[in-house]
Protein backbone atom coordinates (compact mmCIF):
# COMPACT_ATOMS: atom_id res chain seq x y z
CA UNK A 1 0.00 0.00 0.00
CA UNK A 2 2.90 2.25 0.94
CA UNK A 3 4.57 1.82 -2.42
CA UNK A 4 1.97 3.18 -4.48
CA UNK A 5 1.13 5.91 -2.48
CA UNK A 6 4.86 6.90 -2.74
CA UNK A 7 4.82 6.03 -6.74
CA UNK A 8 1.42 8.28 -6.84
CA UNK A 9 3.12 10.82 -5.09
CA UNK A 10 6.32 10.54 -7.42
CA UNK A 11 3.99 10.62 -10.66
CA UNK A 12 2.24 14.01 -8.92
CA UNK A 13 5.55 15.39 -8.93
CA UNK A 14 6.69 14.75 -12.65
CA UNK A 15 3.27 16.04 -13.90
CA UNK A 16 3.33 18.89 -11.89
CA UNK A 17 7.19 19.70 -13.32
CA UNK A 18 6.46 19.38 -16.66
CA UNK A 19 3.22 21.89 -16.10
CA UNK A 20 5.51 24.15 -14.57
CA UNK A 21 7.68 23.75 -17.78
CA UNK A 22 4.96 24.34 -20.36
CA UNK A 23 3.01 27.48 -18.66
CA UNK A 24 6.62 28.96 -18.17
CA UNK A 25 7.07 27.95 -22.04
CA UNK A 26 3.74 29.36 -23.01
CA UNK A 27 4.45 32.88 -20.65
CA UNK A 28 7.70 33.67 -22.88
CA UNK A 29 5.61 33.15 -25.97
CA UNK A 30 2.71 35.27 -25.37
CA UNK A 31 5.12 37.72 -24.21
CA UNK A 32 6.81 37.89 -27.06
CA UNK A 33 3.82 38.46 -29.39
CA UNK A 34 2.82 40.90 -27.26
CA UNK A 35 6.07 42.90 -27.45
CA UNK A 36 5.80 42.09 -30.96
CA UNK A 37 2.34 43.95 -31.31
CA UNK A 38 2.59 46.65 -29.31
CA UNK A 39 5.96 47.45 -28.51
CA UNK A 40 6.74 49.95 -26.25
CA UNK A 41 4.02 48.51 -23.46
CA UNK A 42 6.02 46.48 -20.24
CA UNK A 43 2.91 44.58 -19.30
CA UNK A 44 -0.96 43.46 -20.30
CA UNK A 45 -2.59 46.68 -18.99
CA UNK A 46 0.12 48.77 -20.63
CA UNK A 47 -0.58 46.78 -23.84
CA UNK A 48 -4.46 46.89 -24.04
CA UNK A 49 -3.78 51.24 -23.41
CA UNK A 50 -2.26 51.02 -26.36
CA UNK A 51 -5.01 49.16 -28.28
CA UNK A 52 -7.99 50.96 -26.55
CA UNK A 53 -5.97 54.53 -27.58
CA UNK A 54 -5.54 53.02 -31.37
CA UNK A 55 -9.10 52.10 -31.62
CA UNK A 56 -10.53 55.46 -30.00
CA UNK A 57 -8.29 57.45 -32.48
CA UNK A 58 -9.79 55.46 -35.35
CA UNK A 59 -13.20 56.06 -33.80
CA UNK A 60 -13.53 52.54 -33.76
CA UNK A 61 -14.20 52.00 -37.35
CA UNK A 62 -11.64 51.95 -40.33
CA UNK A 63 -10.66 55.35 -42.01
CA UNK A 64 -11.40 54.58 -45.29
CA UNK A 65 -15.34 52.92 -44.53
CA UNK A 66 -17.32 55.87 -46.03
CA UNK A 67 -15.21 55.30 -49.38
CA UNK A 68 -16.57 51.93 -49.35
CA UNK A 69 -19.71 52.52 -48.30
CA UNK A 70 -20.15 55.14 -51.51
CA UNK A 71 -19.07 52.74 -53.39
CA UNK A 72 -22.17 50.52 -53.19
CA UNK A 73 -24.41 52.75 -54.91
CA UNK A 74 -22.50 51.65 -58.26
CA UNK A 75 -24.69 49.22 -60.15
CA UNK A 76 -21.55 46.74 -60.74
CA UNK A 77 -20.63 46.77 -57.21
CA UNK A 78 -24.16 46.01 -56.30
CA UNK A 79 -24.84 43.09 -58.66
CA UNK A 80 -21.52 41.54 -57.75
CA UNK A 81 -22.60 41.51 -54.09
CA UNK A 82 -25.91 39.88 -54.99
CA UNK A 83 -23.95 37.27 -56.80
CA UNK A 84 -22.02 37.09 -53.92
CA UNK A 85 -25.17 36.73 -51.98
CA UNK A 86 -26.40 33.95 -53.95
CA UNK A 87 -23.71 32.07 -54.00
CA UNK A 88 -23.61 32.09 -50.01
CA UNK A 89 -26.93 31.02 -50.28
CA UNK A 90 -26.55 27.80 -52.65
CA UNK A 91 -23.44 26.55 -50.34
CA UNK A 92 -25.48 27.06 -47.29
CA UNK A 93 -28.47 25.11 -48.71
CA UNK A 94 -26.09 22.25 -50.05
CA UNK A 95 -24.35 22.25 -46.27
CA UNK A 96 -27.84 21.87 -44.82
CA UNK A 97 -28.44 18.54 -47.33
CA UNK A 98 -25.21 17.04 -46.13
CA UNK A 99 -26.28 17.48 -41.95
Amino acid sequence: MTTWVIISWVFVAILTAVNVFVFLKLKKASEQMMKMAFPGSKNMNDAMGQMQKMMSGAGGMPPNLGALMGQMNNPQMQAQMKAAMDMLAKMQQGSKGRR
